[in-house]
């Protein structure tokens, strides 16, 4: 009995010993300063408040879709573009259909003893970017070269020769290739390769041995064939260069002109104008030509009648 009344009042002259009797066991529940802590925290936010407070993006959202928009018209002009390009290009230059005036000059190149320079035009209507059909008319100026006179100081001969003075001709025309070159690693030229074919007249003169004889002209029938290449500069203008082969049958004067023996058997003389045109001596010319030329077209413009 007196251990126990002894304890008891121990017990109870020692609260503190009460109060952690009274406690609850380590780890079974939070402390108090722990759960005051979570008594004063703020109440969570709802989300309609945390949108409110969120930052506008409206500004940025419309920057970010033009920009995606500019990029996919930039990539739609990009796509038509190369819709321009084709495998094979335009020609850069049409003549069906127009007319070409063409003046030129020429030289002579074939004969040694006499040289000509010729001076013309040429008027050709396209019947096609690649036929053609027109008449040319040129008129020659005649140099004798030096050769010639060396000839007679040389051999005690005098050749016999003849001048052109004018010609005039049919001509048909075939372009057979067209391309194109660059020019100083910036500019393209244009060009194309031209056969020509006519038939016309050509007259000529003679060059009597003694001046003071009388001359008299011929007209041949003359054909001709020429090719020549163009290089086109603008719309409407072209620069070309070509050789052009005449060939006709002329007549030259005779020989024995002043040691004339008539037929009648009577004494040797000089033959009148009529006699010397009578036994005038023919032989085959051909007369090659370098032709220098520039070309003007009507209408000054074209336009393509198909599309690509």
């Amino acid at each position: 009995m007196k251990r126990l009344a002894f304890g008891l009042f121990l017990v109870l002259a020692n609260p503190r010993s009460l109060a952690a009797a009274e406690a609850p066991a380590a780890g079974t529940e939070e402390p108090a300063d722990e759960k005051a802590s979570e008594a004063e925290a703020p109440a969570p936010e709802s989300p309609e408040a945390k949108k409110d407070e969120l930052p506008d993006l409206s500004d940025e959202v419309k920057e970010a879709a033009a920009e995606k928009e500019e990029v996919a018209a930039t990539a739609t002009t990009a796509r038509r573009s190369w819709e321009d390009i084709v495998v094979v290009p335009r020609k850069a230059f049409l003549k069906g259909g127009r007319v070409e005036l063409q003046p030129f000059s020429a030289i002579s190149i074939n004969d040694t003893m006499i040289r000509h320079y010729a001076f013309g035009g040429d008027l050709t209507y396209y019947l096609t970017d690649v036929f053609s059909v027109g008449v040319e008319g040129q008129y020659f100026i005649k140099e004798r070269s030096e050769r010639e006179s060396l000839v007679g100081f040389q051999f005690n001969r005098v050749t016999t020769l003849n001048r052109f003075k004018y010609a005039g001709a049919l001509v048909f025309g075939y372009v057979p290739g067209y391309g194109k070159f660059g020019l100083f690693n910036k500019y393209v030229v244009h060009w194309d390769v031209t056969l020509n074919a006519g038939i016309g007249l050509i007259w000529t003169e003679i060059i009597p041995v003694f001046p003071d004889d009388a001359t008299w002209g011929n007209r041949n029938i003359s054909p001709h064939f020429a090719i020549s290449t163009r290089a086109f500069v603008t719309d409407w203008l072209a620069l070309s260069i070509g050789l052009r082969d005449y060939i006709f049958l002329d007549k030259f004067e005779p020989l024995n002109r002043h040691d004339y023996n008539p037929p009648d058997g009577s004494a040797t003389r000089a033959m009148t104008l009529q006699e010397a045109k009578t036994n005038a001596t023919s032989s085959l010319t051909q007369n090659i030509m370098v032709f220098v030329s520039a070309g003007f077209y009507l209408p000054p413009s074209f336009q393509y009648k198909k599309p690509r």
